[in-house]
């Protein structure tokens, strides 16, 4: 009986996180970084195949956290500097 106890109290942690993150202004963002992310992945295969640029595939991720970066500093702005 006990561990269904603890089962549960770790049930509804995983929805109250599952909650905080599931807002439209992340959904926004992780579909943006899908987005980056298979387009840099994209890019990369194609000038592999066709011989046109070498890739160093560990480069992948950075336009990704690239744009991440950009979506976060921007949020930040606009929420420092946003009227009440």
């Amino acid at each position: 009986m006990k561990h269904k106890t603890n089962s549960d109290s770790e049930e509804i942690l995983y929805r109250r996180l599952i909650s905080k993150l599931n807002t439209s202004n992340n959904k926004i963002i992780m579909k943006t970084m899908i987005l980056c992310l298979f387009l840099s992945i994209s890019f990369a295969f194609v000038s592999e195949k066709t011989g046109w640029l070498e890739v160093d595939w560990k480069f992948i991720f950075i336009p990704a956290l690239l744009v991440l970066q950009i979506i976060i500093i921007s949020t930040a702005l606009k929420n420092r500097y946003k009227k009440h």
